[in-house]
Parts: structure tokens; sequence; C-alpha cells
């Protein structure tokens, strides 16, 4: 019993996981050239629903501030490969199941946002991302990255997305294919805190129910925990 007894509890931890970490040092070769030591490092990425689901942001925190603009050749390149149900996906760059893609190039800080629709072989571009210091955030509207439904506008909760962060020959990774979903937003704000997360893995935390909800779910799931473990205990 003390093993369900832990099992409980850990699932009642998995829906407390916000945002998607990324280990620090983790940077590889994005083929066989080496890595300088200099090339970013992603830490962690929110990725929230706003503006009643009608936008998508991406929030990446790095190791230290960035270098807008690049020096580098090539500059800087940040991919949030996206997957849209809705459409049929293809493997890019290694990431199968894509069919959008969000790209912004390191070029300078007023860079716009670049939305590929891969599939149908377009592009459309939008505002040029946020940056303060070791954080950058993409905004995309819906309507823009997935098209826009009879009532002009789309909701962004159904797509799934995983991100490459790649700088000259160095690559790093945040899941292997769009697996991961975008969080609730508690705000309109496009500054949430991330709290602490476990994994880096291509599973992000469902979809947020109402917060007294949550707390609600927790005390009957822990009362029930309780309850069982002494049921059962021998005598």
């Amino acid at each position: 019993m003390r093993r369900a007894a832990a099992a409980v509890a850990l699932l009642l931890a998995l829906p407390l996981v916000i945002a998607a970490r990324d280990p620090r040092g983790d940077v590889v070769p994005c083929g066989s050239a080496s890595v300088d030591a200099s090339a970013p490092d992603l830490v962690a990425i929110e990725a929230t629903a706003q503006e009643l689901d009608t936008a998508a942001v991406w929030r990446l925190t790095f190791a230290r501030p960035l270098v807008v603009p690049d020096p580098s050749a090539p500059p800087l390149r940040i991919d949030i490969f996206v997957r849209d149900p809705k459409v049929p996906g293809v493997s890019v760059d290694g990431q199968g199941g894509v069919n959008r893609v969000v790209r912004w190039d390191a070029t300078s800080a007023d860079q716009p946002i670049v939305i590929k629709w891969v599939p149908e072989h377009s592009q459309v571009s939008f505002n040029p991302p946020v940056i303060e210091g070791n954080t950058l955030e993409l905004r995309v509207p819906g309507r823009i990255l997935l098209g826009e439904s009879p009532d002009g506008t789309e909701s962004v909760r159904r797509l799934r997305w995983s991100a490459r962060v790649s700088d000259g020959p160095a690559c790093d990774l945040l899941g292997r294919r769009p697996a991961m979903r975008l969080q609730v937003a508690a705000t309109s704000s496009s500054s949430v805190a991330p709290a602490p997360a476990t994994s880096s893995a291509d599973t992000g935390r469902p979809d947020s129910a109402p917060r007294f909800l949550v707390v609600g779910g927790v005390i009957v799931l822990g009362l029930l925990a309780l309850w069982s473990l002494r049921r059962f205990e021998p005598s």
C-alpha cells in the first residue's frame, strides 16, 4: 500500500508542473563540427495560450543574456516546431509530424518572426520578439499560426510543439517531436513567472483546470489515499 500511496502522490504532483525545463550544458553539435562554448544554452521555455486562447506565446530563458544582433555566421536561430492535428504533418530538420514552424533569426532586435506553413509552402511575418536580458518572448496570433475559423479567431490550445535553438554548428533541442502542450495563462500578461519543473521530455503539462478544482482534487485524493492505507493496514 505504501507503493500505491507513492504513486498517488506522484500523480498529484504532475499537474503542478508548469514550465518545460531544458538541462544546462546540453548544447550539442548539429553536425560533425565542434561546439563553441559561447553558444546560447536554452534552460527553459514557458509556453502559454493567451488572449482568450487566440495567441500562442513562448518565453525562452537562456543561461546567459543574448547578444542581438548575433555576430556569428550564421546567426542564432530559434525554431518552434508546431503540429496542428487538423493538418498533415511532414518531417522538418529531423522533427516528425510538423506542419507549422515559428522561426526567428537574431540578425537584429527588430527582425520579425516568420511563421512557415510547411505543407502549403508559404510563410508570413509577424512582430519581432521581446528580448529582455536572458529571456526572449515569441508571440503569434492563432489566426496566423493555424488559420482563421469562420468566426475570425482560432484557438491555439489544440497545437503541440517542440523547439530547437541553433547557433552555427551548435544545437539545443527541447523535445524530439511536437508533443508538448500550451499552458493556460493565468492572466493576459505575457510575463508569467515559471514554476519549477522536472523533465525536458516530450510530455508537457496537460491543459490546466481552474485553481480551486486543482486544490480540491489534491485534498480529496490525498484523503482517499490515507483512508485506503488505514483500511488495508494489518491489525
